[in-house]
């Protein structure tokens, strides 16, 4: 067979490739995540430790083991009667585990963990203060606006029946006003009435 002979497309090698889209693309980023991981870890492991970070190891190692009859409280416990895993005490009410150490890695002098609580505490009751006082301001506000707005119901209500009060004493006035009109005209009336009969004899001018 020649070298340069074309391939064959439909043989089972060509088949069995994988020709799906994007695919080429996914190897390389596959591959790139799996090269920074790699060079990662050698940094990490070629990556020379701080003293801070050896002494927490060293730490962590020593009070992970056990204590060992050579160190001197321990055997003195022993010689009182004290086994391993067993609660302090005569009658065995006391620690089974040692007090946690604490160690202090920051700079900052004593007390000034407590300072920082406390400073925290009192902002935080400063928060609950200013709660509270917008809490009764919001209360204030709503007590005033209630109460401002009940006056201006009762102002209306007034002024209400002011308007219905001047309504009817302006019907009496007019009804009042009629009433002397119509008792002029018929008095003027009456009068000429009276006037001219009496002109023509009809009444006596003494009646």
């Amino acid at each position: 067979m020649e070298e340069d002979e074309e391939e064959d497309y439909m043989s089972d090698l060509f088949i069995k490739q994988d020709v799906r889209p994007g695919l080429p693309m996914m190897r390389r980023m596959k591959e790139t995540i799996q090269k920074e991981k790699k060079q990662k870890e050698a940094n990490e492991k070629n990556r020379q430790k701080s003293i801070k970070e050896e002494e927490k190891e060293r730490r962590d190692l020593v009070l992970k083991s056990a204590l060992s009859t050579e160190n001197k409280g321990f055997a003195l416990l022993q010689k009182m009667g004290y086994k391993s895993g067993q609660a302090l005490g005569k009658s065995g009410e006391g620690i089974v585990e040692p007090i946690p150490l604490n160690i202090k890695t920051g700079r900052s002098g004593l007390g000034h963990e407590e300072l920082k609580k406390r400073k925290a505490e009192e902002k935080l009751e400063n928060y609950r203060q200013k709660l509270c006082m917008k809490k009764q301001a919001n209360e204030q506000a709503a007590d005033q606006f209630r109460i401002r707005f009940k006056n201006k119901q009762e102002e209306r209500k007034m002024e209400g029946d002011l308007r219905k009060s001047q309504r009817a004493c302006q019907q009496l006035d007019m009804q009042k006003t009629l009433k002397i009109y119509l008792r002029t005209a018929l008095e003027t009336v009456l009068q000429i009435m009276t006037r001219a009969f009496l002109k023509e004899g009809v009444v006596d001018k003494y009646v």
